[in-house]
């Protein structure tokens, strides 16, 4: 019975300031550039079958680094894969007073598409699929799978190029594997929301 494994991996840390002014945001910084390699060494070992990338300037630069020690799989890109803020708490509300209700469903409908078109049973063979993207994508993402609370996701920390494993059985069952490995990254390149 075929059975998938999901690689969701964080973008490397990114130019915040964004110079250039895209609306796809800043590129990786030398740290993001190094976290990214490292983590490409790491899913190298792995059988990987595709890589699934945002869009966005930093998961897409990410995603390039990853590639490139993965012959013959190409990076598969999409805005479904956008960062998002999936629900509103009071404490998000104080911090983020412009982010309308409106934008939080959309973004919470965007990630709910991401999550059944992607978390799915493999078909004949086992899949290794790696989905790079964002924090807060992901951290939804494994409320989704633990069928935890919506709110759940704003207490997990998530750092760049952390790596965190679904199973998907046959029987359509999941299970994380583990969460936010960084065991990759040597101390000085653990960046995270929470670790600057």
């Amino acid at each position: 019975m075929a059975v998938r494994v999901i690689y969701l991996v964080r973008h490397g840390q990114h130019d915040q300031d964004n110079p250039s002014g895209s609306e796809l945001g800043g590129g990786l910084t030398p740290v993001g550039i190094k976290q990214s390699e490292l983590t490409a060494k790491l899913l190298a070992k792995k059988p990987i079958t595709s890589i699934h990338s945002s869009s966005l300037n930093r998961s897409e630069e990410t995603a390039r680094i990853i590639a490139k020690e993965i012959p013959g799989v190409t990076i598969q890109q999409t805005d479904l894969l956008w960062e998002c803020i999936p629900t509103m708490t009071p404490k998000l509300q104080v911090e983020m007073p412009n982010y309308t209700i409106a934008q939080v469903t959309q973004d919470r409908q965007r990630a709910e598409v991401a999550y059944r078109k992607y978390f799915k049973v493999a078909k004949r063979n086992d899949r290794h699929d790696v989905i790079v993207c964002h924090g807060n994508l992901i951290r939804y993402f494994v409320t989704l799978v633990l069928k935890a609370e919506p709110d759940s996701w704003v207490r997990m920390d998530l750092c760049n190029c952390g790596v965190t494993q679904i199973l998907i059985q046959a029987d359509g069952d999941m299970a994380m594997l583990c969460h936010n490995d960084w065991s990759h990254l040597p101390k000085e390149l653990r960046t995270s929301t929470l670790r600057s």
